[in-house]
Order: structure tokens, then sequence, then C-alpha cells
């Protein structure tokens, strides 16, 4: 009977020494955290460095985390996470969304059967890739299995397909491309050199059907000076480009529009 006392003794005494604790040791929740929570979409995607919104809308309060660091949310919502903050985001007004950059897909050439793991990741350690062009989409879509709005499909032609009206432009899809294919562009109407092969014009033609082949006159015809050579690629510069399609007529290999 005296153990019987002694343990329920010891228990009550060890239980108010807990409660008196977690008293003494709570700290109250910022009540921004669930105004933030309200505004944010949602989608626990990762983007801003976080495991989920919860711990983003933690992180801005705490002063670690900013604003522009949820991409999915778009404009409207970092201006209203701005808002609960006290801050200012920068104007932007014109939206960014995921460009592929590769032809390839069934236009590239194989190299050998790759009969592995479905996956772009798996497929690049065999030999950097199945494809003969070392620049090109593996075509396992990875990038379309991160995608948490559904914005990114496979298509016909084995290349991933972006829905501009879906895509966020949160960058979880650039992470998951092993060849760093996919990069954001502004959402307006410009032309693009949608490949990323950098080899030589002969190398290129053997590789794919659609390559840039660093050939320059897509360069030399543009007026407005929005084409420029680099390491053996054309590069389109969105600013300059007026969408006048001047560059597309000279283009033998059709890698741009």
């Amino acid at each position: 009977m005296f153990g019987f006392l002694t343990l329920l003794g010891l228990g009550l005494t060890l239980g108010a020494l807990l409660a008196a604790a977690s008293l003494f040791l709570s700290t109250e929740t910022d009540s921004r955290v669930q105004q933030l929570l309200e505004i944010l979409p949602g989608y626990n995607c990762g983007a801003c460095g976080r495991p989920g919104c919860a711990g983003y809308a933690e992180g801005l309060v705490s002063g670690v985390l900013t604003p522009e660091l949820c991409r999915p949310g778009g404009p409207a919502v970092r201006q209203k996470i701005a808002a609960v903050l006290g801050l200012t985001v920068p104007d932007e007004s014109e939206k960014t969304i995921a460009c592929v950059f590769c032809n390839g897909g069934v236009r590239a050439v194989d190299a050998y059967a790759y009969s592995g793991i479905a996956s772009c990741q798996a497929a690049v350690l065999v030999q950097g890739g199945y494809k003969k062009c070392r620049w090109g989409c593996l075509g396992f879509g990875d990038c379309a299995a991160v995608c948490k709005l559904g914005a990114l499909t496979l298509g016909e032609d084995g290349l991933p397909v972006i829905d501009g009206d879906k895509c966020a432009d949160c960058g979880l899809c650039y992470k998951a491309c092993p060849r760093g294919l996919i990069k954001s562009v502004p959402r307006k109407e410009f032309k693009l050199v949608r490949c990323s092969n950098h080899d030589n014009g002969k190398a290129a033609r053997a590789a794919c059907a659609m390559p840039c082949i660093g050939c320059g006159l897509c360069v030399k015809q543009c007026p407005y000076g929005a084409i420029a050579l680099k390491d053996n690629l054309a590069v389109v510069d969105p600013a300059k480009c007026t969408n006048c399609g001047e560059c597309v007529s000279k283009c033998s290999t059709k890698a741009l529009g």
C-alpha cells in the first residue's frame, strides 16, 4: 500500500511539474500565421523551400522567408502576403511560365535501347542517357510527376507539354529535370529556339531532326538584334523580340518557332 501511495504521489508531482513547464515554455502563435494560411494557395509544393504552406507561413512571420518565394500563388497572393507583413514587393505585371527547351522526343535518335527504370533521373545515370543528343529530353516525365497543378503532361511526340493557363512557374519541374531543360519565360508571344544542343551542326543533325545547328542565319535576319549565338546555340532575348517571324523563315531545321 505504501508503495502504491508513493508512486501515486510521484505521478501527481511529475504531472504538476509538466503542466507548469508547459505553461512556462509555451509561446503564443502569431495571429498572422493563420492569416497567411488563408491567403496561401495550399498546394504544399515545397517551392519556397519548406515542406508545406504552414512552414512557409511561420517562416514569413519570423522574417526568415520572403513573399516572392511563393511562386505558385502568383503576383496577387504575393501582394496579399506583403500586406499582412507590412512589406512591399516589386510590381509583377507580366506572368512567367515554364518552357521546355527541347525539340527532340521522337525526333531524337536513340543511341541504344534502354530498359531500366522509367525515370529521367535513372536513365541519365546509364552512360549519360540513351539519346544520341546528350542535351535533350529523355521523355519519362519526371517533370510531370512533380507538378502539383496538372500543368505538365507528356505529348505524343515524347516531349513534356505545358499548359500555360495552369502553370504557376513554381519551379518544381526545373529541379526534376536532370538536364535542366525547363526554364522560366515570359508569358507573351515571342519566338523561341526550343533546343539546348551546343554541339556543332553535323553532330546536332546526326542526333535530332530539329536541332539548332548554330549557323547564325537567324541572328543575321533579326532586325531587332533579339537573337545571339551563345556557345554554338541561338538564344532569343524576349525583351527585344517583337514576334515578327523573320528569323523563322531562315531556320532550315525548324528549331525556331
